[in-house]
């Protein structure tokens, strides 16, 4: 098991430079050995007319937890890069079950008893080393 790390992209450029930063991410993702990553569109609001505005481009990486050292690098990366293009929506432990990082959109669609979890931990700041490792230095918040 290990690590699942969900980054949306900024519809607000253009296609073809979307398209490019995705691909982008998703090679400097395979190069610092992600065992898999999947892409999915979200709808900002389901009850509005389907069109690509309303669409947001996300993309799953998945690494293993062995792989601990080069999913950091690759969050750092990424952040570094396209830090005002990408917005890192969840970072989720597989192997404890638990979210270490959600974006306030990402926390807002999340069910009652993940919300109060991922708060909980939050308020009282349980988090592991590795945890607070991607926290603090990689994501640059503090809890």
């Amino acid at each position: 098991m290990g690590y699942e790390i969900e980054i949306s992209y900024n519809v607000k450029m253009p296609n073809h430079h979307l398209t490019n930063i995705i691909t982008k991410t998703k090679e400097i993702a395979d190069t610092n050995g992600c065992q898999n990553h999947f892409q999915f569109t979200q709808s900002k609001n389901q009850n509005q007319i389907q069109n690509r505005k309303n669409e947001i481009p996300t993309v799953v990486f998945c690494f293993e937890s062995e792989r601990f050292t080069e999913m950091t690098t690759f969050l750092k990366e990424v952040i570094a890069k396209y830090k005002k293009k990408t917005r890192v929506e969840s970072v989720y432990d597989i192997d404890a079950r638990s979210i270490i990082y959600a974006s306030p959109t990402y926390v807002d669609i999340l069910e009652t008893t993940h919300k109060e979890d991922y708060n909980y931990r939050r308020k009282t700041r349980s988090f592991s080393e590795t945890d607070y490792f991607i926290l603090r230095d990689i994501l640059k918040k503090n809890y």
